[in-house]
């Protein structure tokens, strides 16, 4: 690995930005309270439904889309998809990770 791309990877890891240990549960918090996720096989099938239902369906061609716009310099494009993504968060606090989220990136 290229000492820059290790860098970048990195800084995956910074305790500034809200991954790896400092990452958002994204629900599972909240499916383990109702007993949905109990065990490592509830684990497994929890994690992959999302990743199915949400980073596979949605969110991943929504970040295609993004990095379009961002490559074409297409800053009305990019409002839009941030918008639209922005919008799928179904509450407040999800709407606040996802802002945060992409301030930490950003940074």
């Amino acid at each position: 690995m290229q000492s820059a791309s290790l860098l970048h990877l990195l800084q995956l890891a910074s305790p500034s930005l809200p991954v790896g240990a400092y990452s958002y549960s994204q629900g599972l918090e909240s499916a383990m309270a109702r007993g949905l996720v109990h065990d490592e096989h509830s684990a497994r099938v929890w994690i992959v439904d999302m990743l199915d239902e949400i980073v596979a369906r949605f969110e991943a061609p929504l970040t295609w889309r993004l990095i379009q716009a961002f490559e074409a310099r297409d800053a009305s494009a990019v409002a839009h998809w941030t918008a639209v993504f922005v919008a799928s968060r179904d509450s407040a606090e999800f709407r606040a990770e996802t802002v945060q989220m992409g301030y930490s990136l950003a940074k």
